[in-house]
């Protein structure tokens, strides 16, 4: 059995992060079209099951524009430059297809919603390829890619030790296939979870594993190095250090700058400017420098676009703590309403505790009008979400790592 197209892939992902069902996907088609004549109900439904499973490998222009406009994306985005009639036939660039698709709606959705697919595709297309391929070494690989992108999205919703026992599998997987710069992300994002369970000496420690083989394997990979660099910084920052953190942050930011002379992998996530912006921001709110970390927080706000809902949140929360901190409350208020708002789509139970946290951190105030009106939101919608995203609010196991 042939592999499915690589853009049947991705409307079916970019279908299941907005949590529609195929009769809800038909009837967004059939509101596109308008007065331009669609099959009835059950006969598009049908379609659509056919075209996300690949049983049928061409979708016409008629409806690659329908399937834009119900979802709202360009054509660009959603088929990726895929011909109109032909998928490509290659594993590798179709798993590379389906990772862009999943990290694109994450962004956009966040973690909660996308965990399942992430381990049913895993299950159903990764798996299988560990003893199937020719080349096992890209299959390690494609499954270490998917299983720490698995683990992100649990952390996401709130399971750190599924999280955790994701990325353990992750390194095991990719010490095999033997992709460096994935190795080194793969330590970063065990680092980002160590910290934040509390482990800052941990943390420390996964970041300098991570440039250590990097400069032993003699990899070229800047972005990585800055990942690497930034999260030992924020852990010194935690642990009371603020030269340490200040010379790591500038070693970030100058490894950022540098050119890659290696090939980049294709399957390493994001380290960036807006990035670097948050994480200092956060560093420096930990040492008590408000004045730097309103800088940075303000720059990792201006650097990400609506559409990055959970990372501009991130940046947004970090400086309503700064405002608090700096006694700026009805500033700190609107800015953090306007947050719950905004995320309200977003599943992202990590979103979710830091409105909490700030809702306690305003109690201190309670007094004020303007204070009770944001606690009264900022419980209804702590509250909601951790009734809507249950398996993330609680110590329950979502399920078994996929691999």
């Amino acid at each position: 059995m042939t592999d499915p197209p690589q853009w049947a892939t991705r409307i079916r992902t970019e279908r299941k992060a907005r949590l529609w069902d195929v009769h809800t996907m038909a009837r967004h088609l059939r509101r596109t079209a308008g007065n331009d004549p669609l099959p009835d109900h059950e006969a598009l439904v049908r379609s659509i099951r056919r075209w996300e499973s690949g049983k049928i490998t061409a979708l016409t222009e008629r409806y690659r524009l329908l399937y834009c406009g119900a979802m709202g994306l360009d054509e660009d985005d959603l088929f990726g430059g895929v011909s109109p009639t032909t998928g490509d036939p290659s594993t590798p660039l179709h798993d590379l297809g389906a990772m862009t698709a999943f990290r694109g709606a994450d962004r956009r959705v966040g973690g909660g919603h996308l965990y399942e697919s992430v381990l049913g595709y895993l299950r159903r297309d990764i798996a299988p390829q560990l003893f199937g391929r020719p080349d096992g070494s890209a299959a390690f690989i494609t499954a270490a890619a998917f299983t720490e992108m698995a683990g992100w999205m649990a952390h996401d919703a709130g399971q750190d030790t599924t999280a955790d026992q994701h990325f353990s599998q992750a390194l095991d997987l990719v010490t095999v296939g033997g992709d460096r710069q994935l190795e080194a992300h793969i330590l970063g994002s065990m680092s980002h979870l160590a910290l934040h369970r509390g482990c800052a000496g941990d943390a420390v420690r996964l970041a300098r594993r991570g440039t250590d083989m990097l400069t032993r394997s003699r990899t070229s990979a800047p972005t990585m190095q800055a990942r690497l660099l930034t999260m030992a910084a924020r852990s010194r920052a935690s642990l009371g250090d603020p030269a340490a953190c200040t010379r790591l942050l500038d070693r970030a930011e100058r490894a950022l700058n540098h050119p890659q002379e290696d090939e980049p992998s294709p399957w390493i996530g994001p380290f960036d400017e807006g990035s670097l912006a948050l994480d200092t921001a956060r560093s420096m709110l930990t040492l008590g420098q408000l004045d730097e970390a309103r800088r940075q927080s303000d720059r990792a706000i201006a650097l990400r676009s609506p559409d990055r809902a959970r990372s501009r949140a991130f940046g947004q929360l970090v400086l309503a703590k700064v405002m608090l901190a700096e006694g700026c409350v009805g500033e700190a208020c609107r800015l953090v309403t306007g947050v719950a708002e905004d995320t309200r789509s977003l599943s992202s139970l990590v979103v979710a505790r830091e409105l909490a946290e700030i809702g306690r951190r305003l109690k201190a105030y309670r007094g004020e009008e303007i204070v009770t009106a944001c606690l009264i939101l900022l419980h209804q919608a702590v509250t909601e979400r951790y009734r809507l995203y249950q398996w993330g609010a609680s110590d329950r196991e979502p399920g078994r790592p996929a691999l």
